[in-house]
């Protein structure tokens, strides 16, 4: 396939292994990847101008691909990076022209100032923070726009992270003050699975989050009824910023360089 670049050795992220790559192939049709994709379709829809801004836009972390079509649907190039093999070649089933990177997220051959787009989705809490912010802002094109997300609420912090290999579990303080010292000017916020906090909060002080296979795959019915909260909650406040929640977004456009 003339669109996937191997090298064939995964660039394993501290913490971030081969069996955790796995696991998240494994994620793929959970209720929480549903409906983080039809946020993203909102976002995406708030923060890309169709008519002017929407050439080129590079995925860092990529995984198994969930969201290139979201993006093939916006912009006329797309490409994809992540350090695991395996979960670019599950990403070239699921998307139609992305070119795949296999590639340190954290110091990419991509060249500089050429993406309109940055979007690096529950990535930033595997890596070196200052590493992926400033590589995001060495691609970004003038005037280019940085779409992260990251797991939130430090009080939820439990086995799941661990094995997931996170560094923390974000403030948003915390994360708007690595975008400015990075070269970005933060420009808007929201949380997910705010409706569903309570409970996640909840379960995780009654300690029944130490199931991790349980919270990876959970019963049909419970899959359903707990998408349909997400669902509910993208639909009324999906142009809200929201102020808690399981996850964090925040977008932020990249700041000029002395030579732009």
């Amino acid at each position: 396939m003339d669109r996937l670049w191997l090298t064939h050795r995964d660039i394993c992220p501290t913490g971030f292994d081969a069996e955790a790559a796995t696991r998240l192939r494994a994620m793929e049709p959970h209720f929480w990847m549903r409906g983080r994709r039809r946020l993203v379709e909102r976002l995406l829809g708030r923060l890309v101008d169709a008519s002017r801004n929407a050439r080129q836009a590079v995925e860092l972390g990529c995984g198994a691909g969930g969201l290139l079509l979201v993006l093939e649907q916006r912009f006329s190039r797309v490409i994809a990076v992540d350090a695991y093999a395996a979960l670019l070649e599950q990403a070239a089933l699921n998307s139609e022209r992305t070119e795949l990177l296999q590639a340190d997220v954290t110091r990419t051959p991509l060249p500089d100032g050429e993406a309109d787009l940055v979007m690096a989705l529950d990535v930033i809490e595997h890596v070196d923070p200052d590493a992926l912010l400033t590589e995001a802002r060495r691609i970004a094109a003038p005037g280019g726009v940085l779409l992260l997300s990251v797991p939130a609420a430090p009080a939820l912090w439990s086995r799941m992270d661990e094995l997931a290999g996170h560094r923390c579990r974000y403030m948003r303080s915390q994360l708007a003050d690595e975008l400015a010292r990075n070269g970005w000017t933060l420009l808007g916020f929201t949380h997910y699975q705010c409706l569903l906090f309570p409970l996640v909060w909840l379960s995780n002080m009654l300690g029944k989050r130490a199931d991790p296979d349980f919270e990876r795959r959970p019963p049909a019915w419970l899959d359903r009824f707990l998408g349909g909260i997400n669902d509910l909650e993208i639909a009324l406040f999906g142009a809200v910023s929201l102020p808690f929640g399981s996850s964090l977004f925040m977008w932020a456009e990249a700041k000029p360089k002395a030579s732009e």
